[in-house]
């Protein structure tokens, strides 16, 4: 076999990652393919013969083949099988070149995962350069990110999302004229501009997801639900505080959006807002229950049912990815043993550690009151997540947490 680099291929800049092409067909044939005068930036050219496709597969080894560009019979799909038959070239993008008019994909190459086919006859250079250019695209767009399903209906996200869709609550339930101020006291109007102005928090954080996760879209699906749920938690806090005569200034909001790094890994990320979000819902129950007034009781109740919402769905994603591979096990308890440990500072919460500077004057230490029994509840819930995560009934208390990282890290 000689592989050979097409001769218009410009050397590789430090900017751009050089992808390798390979242009397959019977040995007699490979010279109808218009390679000469192509210009594609950063490409490497391969000619190969079909019948040794596969030895030129075993070659390349651990690099990457980004586009394949095959020439075979109508129905036989040749060199495409046997690319098809290495799991790790799955990401490969497989263009058909024939010399039959323009026709839709057959079943079996649909089968075979081929992007589209080129008309030999009428292909020039040019037109071979757009080919490979769309090739390019559809590589670099599918990423390496190995929990993306084949059919886009097995992602988590789908899976989930008819539990998540029908137990939101309906804005109706909330009727705001029905509120009796006599009712309320001066330490729940406090708590209540505090946890109006804490939610803001989660506008950063959807941000942050959308980045962190930008080579898939299932769990940026959940992201924007999760964001616009969590939108509606300060919008109907600040209203309820605008039907008493309280506005909330913008700039909380502002201040919210200031950007913050993002995790090292998803695992840990996840597991952070699985915490944040058990105790969120404990503290929103806690206060539900305290309350004399009707509206605000009923505004926390369906708070709190949402953070719940909340944690268990990110348990889905973070378990998805502890199952992939033991590292992300190890980086979720990691991060549970940081929040779960120390908890001398009241309310251990991101939204708090990340914006202290935004915080209303005294709700933090009002909600701060309630902290040693909602915390308690929503920390045993956490144990009871990670318990699953693991596979292991052990993990009851941090210090169980510690025996388990003692033994994982070195």
């Amino acid at each position: 076999m000689q592989t050979k680099i097409a001769p218009a291929v410009s050397s590789p800049s430090p900017e751009r990652t050089v992808n390798r092409v390979a242009v397959v067909a019977p040995r007699g044939e490979l010279g109808a393919v218009p390679l000469a005068g192509a210009l594609w930036p950063a490409v490497l050219a391969d000619r190969v013969a079909a019948e040794t496709f596969d030895d030129y597969l075993d070659g390349l080894g651990g690099e990457s083949l980004a586009v394949a560009l095959v020439l075979a019979a109508p129905g036989d799909p040749g060199a495409v099988r046997v690319l098809r038959m290495r799991p790790e070239r799955a990401r490969t993008r497989v263009y058909l070149l024939g010399r039959e008019a323009a026709r839709l994909l057959a079943p079996a190459e649909d089968d075979l995962d081929v992007e589209g086919i080129a008309e030999l006859d009428r292909l020039t250079p040019e037109a071979l350069s757009q080919v490979i250019e769309n090739g390019l695209r559809a590589y670099r767009a599918l990423g390496a990110n190995p929990l993306i399903p084949e059919y886009y209906l097995d992602a988590t996200y789908n899976r989930i999302f008819d539990w998540f869709e029908t137990t939101k609550w309906d804005w109706r339930e909330v009727d705001l004229s029905q509120i009796r101020r006599e009712l309320l006291t001066e330490p729940e109007i406090d708590i209540l501009q505090e946890s109006a102005i804490i939610e803001f928090g989660t506008l950063p954080g959807a941000h942050n997801f959308l980045r962190e996760w930008a080579d898939e879209y299932s769990f940026s699906s959940w992201a924007l639900s999760w964001g616009a749920e969590e939108a509606r938690h300060s919008l109907v806090q600040c209203r309820y505080l605008h039907e008493i005569g309280i506005e909330v200034r913008a700039k909380h909001a502002m201040y919210k959006r200031e950007p913050y790094p993002m995790g090292e890994n998803r695992a840990a990320t996840l597991m952070m807002n699985i915490i944040s979000e058990s105790r969120a819902a404990e503290y929103y129950k806690t206060l539900a229950r305290t309350t004399r007034e009707p509206v605000l009781r009923k505004i926390w109740r369906l708070l709190g049912r949402d953070e719940s919402r909340h944690a268990r769905a990110f348990f889905v994603f973070c378990k998805e990815l502890v199952d992939a591979a033991e590292e992300n096990a190890v980086a979720a308890v990691q991060m549970a043993y940081v929040w779960l440990a120390d908890r001398r500072g009241g309310v251990k919460h991101p939204a708090g550690f990340f914006y202290p500077h935004s915080s209303s004057s005294s709700g933090l230490r009002r909600i701060e009151h309630y902290a040693p029994v909602m915390t308690d509840i929503a920390d045993r819930k956490v144990l009871a997540m990670i318990r699953n995560l693991l596979g292991n009934e052990s993990a009851r208390s941090v210090g169980d947490l510690k025996t388990y990282l003692r033994g994982k890290v070195a």
